[in-house]
């Protein structure tokens, strides 16, 4: 008995996998590196140093105006301004912060849209005088602006967000720390024992709670003649520093003296004839 094979002709054949293949590639899913692009997204954490704020992320620099430094959180680097008068950068407290406990410095959280702000080093000092923040406690205390102060604490200012135009209040504690312990090793200045190093003060110690005040509410009881600027007044961006333009920015650089003229040697008369 033979078999007979049922065999599809050539023409009927093709069309049939030319249909299959296309569906083939239109059912095709590409992989995830194929499909989609990963984006990496930095969470840039700012410094031990800084009071808590909102949108971390968001911003890049500090004015610190009692010294006249700049910190950049996404560098993790002050900038300052050397005896050369150049701004330079440094990964740890610089020279004008020798000895200062960061813990309770006073920062201005500037600008999201500003860059590299110490180009415009004028306008911050002018805006943000050092000191210039000594009127906030004692107008919201006695504004009533803030009134759940913890006992044993202290209300001070630590920062004003130029984003929020807000003040950072905290509470820090007005209870002395315990007393360092001894060196061992018997008393200083026996023998050749040399003295011990004097300790760092202890860092500042503060409430969990935060407070932040609208600028606005401060003002009203601002000196008058600080009222036009920033740390009296609140930010305004039509006042801020606008990209592309560039200000003077070493504190001490004088301005340029006018040339004296110089003198002439007097004509001596034409000859005669």
């Amino acid at each position: 008995m033979k078999l007979h094979h049922t065999l599809f002709p050539v023409r009927v054949l093709l069309p049939l996998l030319a249909v299959l293949a296309l569906c083939a590639s239109s059912c095709y899913v590409p992989a995830q590196s194929e499909q989609e692009q990963t984006v990496v997204v930095q969470n840039y954490v700012p410094p031990p140093w800084a009071p808590p704020y909102d949108n971390t992320s968001e911003i890049r620099y500090y004015y610190l105006p009692d010294y006249e430094v700049y910190y950049d959180v996404w560098g993790h680097q002050f900038w300052y301004l050397n005896d050369g008068g150049d701004w330079v950068e440094s990964f740890g407290p610089p020279p004008p912060c020798a000895g200062a406990d960061l813990n309770g410095a006073f920062i201005v959280l500037i600008d999201r849209d500003i860059d590299r702000p110490w180009q415009h080093h004028t306008y911050y000092r002018d805006n943000y005088p050092r000191h210039g923040y000594d009127h906030y406690t004692d107008i919201v205390v006695h504004n009533r602006i803030v009134t759940n102060t913890e006992p044993g604490h202290e209300l001070v200012p630590r920062a004003f967000n130029e984003n929020t135009n807000r003040v950072t209040f905290m509470q820090r504690s007005t209870v002395p720390p315990p007393p360092t312990p001894p060196a061992m090793g018997g008393r200083p200045g026996e023998g050749n024992m040399p003295p011990p190093p004097t300790p760092p003060p202890p860092p500042a110690l503060y409430h969990h709670v935060v407070h932040e005040v609208p600028m606005h509410q401060i003002t009203p009881s601002m000196p008058v003649e600080s009222q036009n600027h920033n740390y009296g007044g609140g930010y305004s961006k039509s006042r801020a520093p606008q990209p592309g333009t560039m200000q003077q920015s070493a504190p001490q650089a004088r301005a340029p003296q006018a040339r004296a003229p110089q003198s002439q040697a007097p004509k001596s008369p034409a000859p005669k004839n």
